[in-house]
């Protein structure tokens, strides 16, 4: 069985890959532990996007769902 949930980075306007997560809330640390910058958690089960920002200071903002 495969997780359900991919992390990407967004750097220089590409996706980069971070890793997969069985649940929003382990995407969440991928992203924290991953630091400053731009990310978006896609559902390959609903093909949903949720996009975030981690800021300077490491607080993590939802900016997005599609």
């Amino acid at each position: 069985m495969f997780a359900p949930l991919d992390v990407f980075a967004v750097r220089n306007q590409r996706a980069e890959w971070v890793g997969c997560a069985e649940t929003l809330a382990k995407a969440l640390e991928l992203i924290c532990k991953a630091g400053t910058g731009s990310y978006f958690v896609f559902s390959d089960e609903t093909n949903h996007k949720d996009f975030f920002e981690v800021s300077a200071n490491g607080v993590l903002s939802l900016v997005l769902n599609e």
